[in-house]
């Protein structure tokens, strides 16, 4: 089946692991061809959520031959690269000892057996900045090789309308939930604005977690804050926290209402299939898709650490907020297990 994109990238089909061949063979040329790197990186993101199997066989090549010609975003290169042999981290550590280089060091987190976190935490340890890998979401603790901080099993999100309050409230992932769903004391929150709700059992490789559903939720802001709250037994919210990168001001984001404005609904997880478009390296051009619930946050922004412990927090889910139209950009929600403490995040589009 021909790829779906909105760009070059539709005329070439990957049908067949002999397609992947031809595509791999073409990243000479990428590496000093911006377009054809482009479209090419469109390929690969289809070629990661379809058919990562095909490109097994090239990863030694493309790590120590090709790099500079592979564009891909971190959520598709830890797909298309994850348990690469030994000798592609070898190779990595020791160029990255010469001379960092962002493009490997993501290639290295991507790999993600046993030899390449230890070699990250070998190179954190010894002087690299640990932000460097973090904002992919891998963890250098104080002792033992790096960790991920994100499930490697992603779902698309997609909203669909509810067709009144009740199969909202009862749907597995609601969008708009009563605040009161979420919070133990309503007249003491910080909240405003809920986007999702998402049972952690739908997605593989989350973390135990005391509740069977977690929350993305707003303060008043539209963008650059942070919200930390501790979670009950019961999944219920308490003793909230938010930051702001600047003072929110006094403009329509402080006029909301959330049981009267924005869509409601639910969200499905829909599975990395050839039914998504595979567009600027993501699938959010795929009708009704707004996130990715598992794999890593989008990379451009740090990840939060946990407030208690300074862990670094696990990545549940990324939405735009078009999901639920209030304030602008993205909303994530991260986790600390261990403290049982949830994190929701507004960063601005990059």
């Amino acid at each position: 089946m021909p790829i779906k994109a909105y760009t070059g990238a539709a005329s070439f089909p990957v049908d067949t692991a002999d397609d992947v061949t031809a595509l791999v063979d073409l990243l000479g040329r990428a590496a000093t061809d911006s377009r054809l790197r482009n479209d090419l990186s469109d390929h690969f993101a289809y070629v990661a959520g379809v058919c990562p199997e095909w490109f097994r066989p090239h990863q030694e090549a493309v790590v120590t031959q090709f790099l500079d010609g592979f564009d891909v975003s971190f959520d598709n290169l830890y797909v298309l690269l994850n348990g690469a042999p030994t000798s592609c981290v070898e190779h990595l550590e020791r160029r990255l000892r010469n001379r960092w280089s962002f493009r490997e060091a993501s290639a290295l987190a991507a790999i993600g057996t046993e030899p390449a976190l230890t070699a990250i935490a070998d190179l954190v340890r010894d002087g690299a900045d640990p932000q460097e890998f973090e904002d992919s979401g891998v963890w250098t603790p104080s002792t033992g090789p790096a960790q991920y901080r994100f499930s490697p099993h992603r779902r698309a999100i997609e909203f669909r309308s509810a067709s009144g309050p009740a199969e909202r409230l009862t749907a597995d992932h609601p969008v708009g939930l009563p605040l009161d769903q979420i919070v133990r004391h309503p007249d003491a929150t910080a909240l405003v604005w809920h986007y999702l709700s998402l049972r952690l059992a739908e997605v593989p490789g989350m973390p135990d977690w005391p509740a069977g559903r977690v929350h993305l939720v707003s303060p008043k802001g539209s963008v650059g804050w942070m919200l930390t709250a501790a979670v009950d037994r019961d999944g219920f919210w308490y003793d909230e926290v938010v930051t702001f990168d600047e003072p929110p001001e006094n403009d329509d984001d402080d006029f909301v209402d959330n049981d009267d404005q924005g869509s409601i609904g639910a969200v499905v997880l829909r599975p990395y299939d050839d039914d998504l478009v595979y567009s600027n390296g993501h699938v959010l051009l795929t009708p009704g898709v707004f996130g990715t619930a598992g794999g890593p946050a989008i990379g451009l922004y740090p990840n939060p650490h946990c407030r208690s412990c300074d862990r670094l927090m696990f990545h549940v889910v990324t939405v735009q907020n078009y999901i639920r139209e209030y304030g602008h950009g993205w909303r994530s929600l991260y986790l600390c297990e261990e403290c049982r403490l949830t994190t929701c995040t507004a960063t601005n589009w990059n």
